[in-house]
C-alpha cells in the first residue's frame, strides 16, 4: 500500500516505446524505441461548467467534461522508422537495386565551349564540368543520365566560357523511402514511457513508468533545418484516447519485487531450467 508520505521528485526524460496494438488491446510487437528525448510532457485539460446562484452569484457545483490528455515527445534525433511514424503510415521501404537511383542537381562554371557527351554511355570530365559526384565522406560515385541547362532552363548546344549552367544527373543509392501520401495518417499505438523517480526520503531513484494503452499519433508536425542556431529536434505528438476499459493513463511507481541476484550473477530462468530438463531427458532417452 502506498504511503500518503512518501514524496518523490521527477527530473529524468523518459524513455518511450511504441507497440502495435492486437486485437485484443494488448501491445504486440514493438515498432519504435525513443532513448534520446529531451523533453517529454504529459498535460491533461477539461472543460468545465457550473451552477451559479446567490449573492455574488459563486459558483455552487461544478461539473467536468470533456478530458483531454497529450503526450509531447521531443526527440534530438531521428530515425527512418520515426519519421514514418510522424509523417506516413509508419511503413518504410528499402530503395535498393539496379534500380534504386535518385536525382541531384549541381552548378559549375564552363572553362570551355564543348558540352559533355556520352562515350559509350561513359562521360569523362569536360569543360569544368566533373562526371563524378563527390560524396560527403570524399569518394567519388558515377553520374548517370546528366543533362546540362543554362541559367534560363534552356538547354545549351555548346557552352559559353566563364558562365554558370547546371547538371541534373542520377547516381545509384541504397538507402529507404517513406511515401508521404494524401491519404496516409499516423496510427495508433500502445505506448509506455520509462524513466525514475527520486525518494525525498532515500535520495535513491526508484522506477517510474507511464503506460497509455491507446495513443493516436497526431499529423501536425514541422522539422526546422536552419543553417544557425540548435541542431533541429522533433517533435512526436500523441493524443491520449479511451481503451475499452476506460483508463486511458496509468502511472506506476514501483521497486522490483524480491530480492534480485548480484551484479555478474549466472542465473537460469525457470523456463530455461526447464528446458535443459527436457534436452538431458531426450539425449538419456536416446542411449
Amino acid at each position: 500500500m502506498a504511503n500518503i508520505l512518501e514524496q518523490y521528485g521527477i527530473k529524468e526524460v523518459c524513455d518511450f516505446t511504441l507497440y502495435d496494438i492486437g486485437a485484443d488491446g494488448k501491445p504486440t510487437v514493438p515498432v519504435l524505441y525513443l532513448d534520446t528525448l529531451k523533453v517529454s510532457t504529459l498535460e491533461q485539460t477539461a472543460e468545465d461548467t457550473s451552477a451559479k446562484g446567490g449573492k455574488g452569484n459563486a459558483d455552487l457545483i461544478i461539473w467536468d467534461f470533456g478530458k483531454e490528455i497529450n503526450i509531447t515527445l521531443e526527440d534530438a534525433l531521428f530515425s527512418a522508422k520515426s519519421m514514418a511514424i510522424m509523417f506516413g503510415n509508419g511503413t518504410v521501404t528499402d530503395y535498393t537495386g539496379d534500380a534504386a537511383y535518385i536525382m541531384k542537381t549541381e552548378k559549375f562554371v564552363a572553362t570551355n565551349t564543348t558540352v559533355p557527351t556520352a562515350n559509350s554511355n561513359v562521360y569523362s570530365d569536360t569543360s569544368g564540368w566533373s562526371a563524378k559526384y563527390t560524396a560527403p565522406d570524399g569518394k567519388l560515385y558515377e553520374k548517370k543520365n546528366p543533362k546540362f541547362f543554362d541559367a534560363k532552363g534552356a538547354t545549351p548546344s555548346k557552352f559559353t566560357t566563364g558562365e554558370t549552367y547546371f547538371c541534373s544527373f542520377d547516381v545509384l543509392v541504397d538507402g529507404a523511402i517513406i511515401d508521404i501520401g494524401a491519404s496516409t495518417f499516423p496510427g495508433t499505438y500502445y505506448a509506455v514511457g520509462d524513466t525514475f523517480a527520486r525518494s525525498r526520503t532515500t535520495g535513491k531513484d526508484e522506477e517510474f513508468q507511464l503506460i497509455i494503452p491507446k495513443a493516436k499519433v497526431m499529423s501536425e508536425n514541422t522539422i526546422t533545418m536552419e543553417a544557425e542556431g540548435d541542431p533541429s529536434v522533433f517533435n512526436m505528438n500523441l493524443r491520449v484516447l479511451r481503451p475499452a476499459d476506460g483508463k486511458m493513463v496509468r502511472l506506476v511507481k514501483y521497486k522490483l519485487a524480491g530480492e534480485g541476484d548480484a551484479p555478474g550473477s549466472e542465473t537460469t530462468s525457470i523456463y530455461h531450467a526447464t528446458d535443459l530438463k527436457k534436452a538431458a531427458e531426450t539425449e538419456t532417452g536416446k542411449k
